[in-house]
Formats: structure tokens, sequence, C-alpha cells
């Protein structure tokens, strides 16, 4: 499975130029830890970075949010790796999203595929996640580089006090476990879970303690909505994701964001369809009523939010 924003679609084919580009320049292994790494001398991140009731679950305000999928990954920084999401969190991106995967042991992972693909880590390529130990992810070397998969834990340490998590859950067994990790990192405040609808409505509530917890709604067709807004998890999903392809579904998303998400404090997520989106593609999704933009570039993410926020008359941009 692979998914894009609506779970990760272009990520493999998005990826695989990015591993041929540093396959040509012979891009040296760099030996990385995220235990003890340190962000460079910049300010405290303000809150709105560090506590999703600051704004994240507040259809109030007027601030565009923007989140980096996968971190800001080149081909020097893979995909899912430390270096991506500090990479991101220098870029003053607001949300790091990361991939979330259940090992043997009962550990949250930070891994996209399983069997975890070549252009992943071609030393580990072939192993299921769910078979193997944390202890041994986290020495499966990236591709290209010698950075290796983090647990969920390692995360969380890392981005307390800097930027807000996202976790795709990839399989619905791993929901119970994805919801205790939050709870057990007193990350409730400072992360949040990505469901596809139908996920969430089949096995959310019948886990302890799911209302301690905030999740972004996964959208993949347009009955989600009524059914998302019809469900008591309507009370703890602060966010519903459109689809990139949601412009076949046949309706006014501003309308419905306005009319239908907005008066039940649902705020709204979306993508471009490009890959690599430009600055003017991003605004595009602001300007249509989109409270978060999901990207693949941080960089052209940032620029589009930081006007988008000088429009708004928002401070500091």
């Amino acid at each position: 499975e692979i998914c894009l924003v609506s779970g990760c679609a272009m990520f493999a084919h998005a990826l695989l130029p990015l591993v041929m580009l540093a396959a040509l320049a012979l891009a040296s292994p760099v030996f990385f830890s995220p235990r003890g790494a340190t962000h460079g001398a910049g300010a405290p991140s303000p809150p709105w970075r560090t506590s999703l009731h600051t704004c994240w679950t507040n259809v109030s305000c007027n601030r565009a949010l923007i989140v980096s999928h996968g971190g800001a990954w080149t081909s020097d920084y893979p995909y899912d790796s430390f270096p991506a999401f500090e990479r991101a969190y220098n870029l003053t991106s607001d949300c790091v999203k990361g991939d979330f995967r259940v090992s043997k042991d009962n550990i949250g992972v930070v891994t996209h595929s399983s069997p975890i693909e070549w252009y992943e880590s071609p030393k580990c390529a072939g192993k299921k996640i769910e078979d193997m130990l944390a202890i041994d992810i986290e020495k499966c070397p990236m591709a290209l580089t010698s950075y290796t998969f983090m647990s969920v834990p390692t995360l969380l340490a890392w981005a307390k006090d800097k930027v807000i998590v996202m976790l795709c859950v990839k399989r619905p067994q791993d929901i119970p476990r994805a919801i205790s990790t939050l709870i057990e990192n007193n990350a409730t405040d400072r992360a949040f879970l990505e469901i596809k609808v139908g996920d969430m409505l089949d096995n959310v509530m019948k886990v302890p303690n799911w209302d301690k917890v905030y999740y972004l709604a996964e959208g993949g067709q347009v009955g989600d909505i009524a059914a998302i807004l019809s469900s008591p998890l309507v009370n703890r999903s602060f966010t519903f994701e459109f689809d990139p392809t949601y412009t076949k579904w046949g309706i006014n998303a501003t309308q419905v964001i306005e009319t239908q998400l907005h008066p039940r404090g649902v705020r709204a997520l979306t993508a471009t369809t490009q890959e690599l989106p430009g600055v003017r593609e991003q605004e595009g999704l602001f300007h249509a009523g989109f409270d978060v933009v999901y990207t693949y570039d941080t960089e052209n993410a940032v620029t589009a939010r930081t006007a988008i926020d000088r429009e708004r008359g928002v401070t500091p941009p």
C-alpha cells in the first residue's frame, strides 16, 4: 500500500528520482543518531507548533498551517528519517508527518512500508515490520545513507516543544497501539493520528481512552464527510482530510468547509495533486478555504503560508 495525502499515494513515485539522483552523485553515507541532536540557534517554537489547542483544534484560528509529509526530505535526508524531520522543523514547518507501524515487540516505529521496500532500505528489503523487533528495525540503514529507522517514542521525545507530530496509522490493527503510544508519551496535545474514515468508524471507539487523542479523519470519498459528522468521533476529529482528487467528488469544497465542517468545529486539510507543488498551487488551497496544507515541498509551503498569513493580517506570519 502506497499513500499520498490520503494515505501517501505518491511516495514511491516521488522518491525514486531522488534515490537515483543520490546514487549518481555517489553520496557518502552519514552516520547520525537522533538521540542527542539539537536544534540550531533558533528561537523557541511558537505555541501553535507545540500545542494542538493553541490553533489546530480551534476553527476560529485564522492562521495558515502546513504539514511536512515525511519531513522535508531530499536525496540526502530520506523520507521518514530523523534529519528530514529536523530539516522541516528548521524550515519552520508547523507539523511533521511520519508513518506508524508496530514491531513484533509492540513498539511503534516510523516506517512507511511492510514489507520494507528496496528503495527504503536495500539491506532490510522484504522484511515485515510486524515480524521484526524494534531494536532490529532501528538498525536498518535507509537507502544510500546510514540513517536508520526510528521509534515513535524517539520522534515524540525529540519533537516536544519543537513541532507538532502527525502519525499516519498504516494498518487498522495498529490503531490501539497508536492511541496508547500517544498517551504513554504524554503527547496527546502535541501529536495526532491520521486514520481512514472507514477504519475510524470500525475500530477507534472500541479502544480504551480513544477520546483522549485527536484524529485527522482521512476522507477518500464524498460520503466520508457525512459519516464522520454523524459519528461521536466528530468530537475528537478536529480536521477532515480531503483526498487531493476531491475535485472529482462533485462538491463545492469551500462551501462544504464553511457550512458543514466549520460549524461542527472541524477544520479542513488537503494537498495539491502535484508531486512537488509550487508556491502558487499551495496558496490556491488556502484561498479555497482549506485550513491546513499537506506538502511534499516544505520550502514552497512555508513561502505560501507566510504570504497567506500576511494577507490575513496574522502576526507573526
